[in-house]
């Protein structure tokens, strides 16, 4: 398993990638998962979740929102009290920021997203990086887009703020290489799953045309034509986190079935 005997921390729990990383981390293997989100209601369905699974896996819930770093300690803090030791982080909590154009003079879009995607993902790395220091050993995900690479309507500012987020994880990971801490990121494309499908299905609805129309449309870039899904891309954010990815640093790996090859 990927991740048998880990200690997990996962950022940003929601209906998307964010609960499916839980999930999937309890199937490799975890043996403690400390999730946060800033709704306690969905920090405890996702708990009940990770347990009908039947696994062994421990589950602590920390309501945290990323942007203060005093939440960030306070998560890590109980996840050191409650397991003894921070293996594994993945930062998936995010922020659209809305939809503009750069032209467009407001700038509020572009702080929001920079405020939770950059600063909140370094606000909470730097809140495990004593812990693990003092092991000698850790990992850290940033969940990135493809939107850095590949322009799509409205997405300015969620991808100016993981563009910055990016090269964070290059510095990151060059600072905390002595320590034994590796840093790298997962770029994802659209994914299959609730948060996509409700886009899908409002613009469905609004442009007078059918789901399947619009979901040809998003998947019309991928070779052979097929969204990934949540489930895909959160098994590959955990090999990130694993030891199978040990040799791997500073680097960000494309999950988007191929829309982007360089």
């Amino acid at each position: 398993m990927l991740l048998n005997d880990k200690v997990v921390m996962i950022s940003g729990i929601g209906p998307g990638l964010g609960i499916k990383l839980a999930l999937e981390a309890a199937r490799e293997g975890a043996r403690a998962l400390a999730i946060g989100a800033r709704s306690a209601e969905r920090l405890a369905d996702a708990r009940a979740r990770i347990l009908a699974l039947g696994h062994a896996c421990d589950v602590l819930c920390v309501p945290t929102d990323i942007t203060q770093p005093e939440a960030c300690t306070r998560f890590a803090e109980a996840t050191l009290q409650a397991f003894g030791r921070i293996d594994a982080l993945v930062n998936s909590a995010f922020s659209h920021g809305g939809f503009q154009a750069v032209e467009e003079a407001d700038n509020a879009p572009l702080r929001e997203a920079l405020e939770v995607n950059l600063l909140g993902s370094l606000n909470m790395s730097r809140a495990v990086l004593p812990a693990m220091r003092e092991q000698g050993a850790g990992a850290i995900v940033m969940i990135n887009t493809l939107g850095v690479r590949k322009p799509y309507p409205g997405g300015a500012a969620y991808s100016a703020s993981k563009a910055a987020l990016a090269a964070s994880v290059r510095y990151l990971a060059c600072e905390q290489a002595e320590y034994g801490i590796r840093v790298n990121a997962l770029a994802c494309g659209w994914m299959w799953g609730a948060p996509v499908q409700a886009v899908v299905r409002q613009s469905a609805e609004a442009r007078g045309i059918s789901e399947a129309q619009v979901k040809g449309e998003f998947s019309a870039g991928i070779p052979g034509g097929r969204m990934r899904t949540d489930d895909e891309c959160a098994r590959a954010a955990l090999f990130l986190a694993s030891d199978y990815s040990s040799a791997i640093n500073g680097a960000q790996l494309d999950a988007n079935g191929g829309e982007v090859m360089y």
